[in-house]
């Protein structure tokens, strides 16, 4: 999980907005969820049901909590069933995939002075 801080003054919409581009160019799947929450998925497909913790591609609960005005970003696969056959490597390449969205949003959060 990650947290990122916001401005006092940002709109939880041009918060949301900016991490909904960031991942849609990257080919997520964007699925809004709630007001201040969404889910972004890899490979344009969403991740749903029992594939959520045995999927290989990445999916992100993105949450704004507004009382704290942080951005919070959460790797929701771990990439479980191949962990048996494939030892860690699955899971590895799900984290190092999930820091590098990590990395994407805070640049183009700073980029738009949200920060």
């Amino acid at each position: 999980m990650t947290r990122i801080r916001l401005n006092e003054d940002t709109k939880p919409s041009s918060a949301l907005a900016v991490v909904r581009e960031t991942c849609e160019v990257r080919g997520y799947h964007w699925e809004q969820t709630e007001p201040l929450t969404a889910v972004a998925s890899e490979d344009g497909r969403p991740v749903r049901g029992v594939a959520v913790g045995v999927s290989q591609r990445l999916r992100v609960a993105v949450r704004l909590d507004e009382s704290k005005h942080r951005l919070v970003l959460s790797q929701e696969t771990l990439g479980a069933a191949y962990i048996a056959a494939g030892g860690p490597i699955i899971y590895v390449r799900l984290a190092r995939r999930f820091g590098k969205l990590v990395t994407a949003v805070r640049e183009d959060l700073a980029a738009a002075t949200l920060l």
